[in-house]
């Protein structure tokens, strides 16, 4: 290589080093993939958190009706007290995938309660609203669809899905009945 080869090497070596065209595409690509997957994961996480504090609020809310009396005293149904809960969740849960599970006992600890991460479809629901002054253990879950399952970490029951559960436990007061 001689003096001239080598004055040529260095002035486009030296022009190479100078441009900037398509830095910022090169620049994107190494960020931009990293950036939304993480975008998407708080998005995900978010919305799975949101949708549990929802299905607790509406099992708390809903749960008051069996702690106060009103089911036993009015004759509620169980279809009627499942109505009331889907309207007092978010509209968004699908009320069919809601899976409810009420067992009673004289005292603590309640004998018989449901594993709602093992449950299935195929796992009888209960509806066991208690009489006056006895211990009520109200449990819900739902099977919540991950968006994007491949990069989340959130799925408990499968590769898509995340099992979300929302409880009460409570002494029913002595209303009498």
């Amino acid at each position: 290589m001689g003096w001239h080869n080598m004055k040529s090497f260095r002035r486009l070596l030296a022009r190479f080093c100078r441009r900037q065209d398509g830095a910022t595409a090169v620049e994107f690509a190494l960020i931009g993939l990293p950036f939304f997957a993480l975008l998407l994961i708080v998005f995900e996480t978010a919305a799975v958190l949101f949708t549990d504090a929802a299905l607790q609020n509406g099992v708390n809310k809903t749960a008051r009706l069996i702690r106060t009396g009103q089911v036993q005293t009015q004759g509620i149904s169980e279809t009627t007290f499942r109505r009331t809960l889907c309207d007092n969740v978010a509209s968004y849960i699908d009320c069919a995938k809601i899976r409810l599970f009420v067992t009673k006992s004289p005292d603590l600890p309640i004998p018989n309660r449901t594993d709602l991460m093992a449950a299935t479809d195929e796992t009888p629901q209960r509806w066991e609203i208690g009489a006056a002054s006895e211990w009520v253990m109200v449990q819900v879950s739902y099977d919540w669809k991950l968006f994007i399952p491949q990069i989340s970490m959130l799925n408990n029951i499968g590769s898509d899905k995340r099992r979300l559960t929302a409880g009460a436990l409570f002494r029913n007061e002595p209303y009498g009945g």
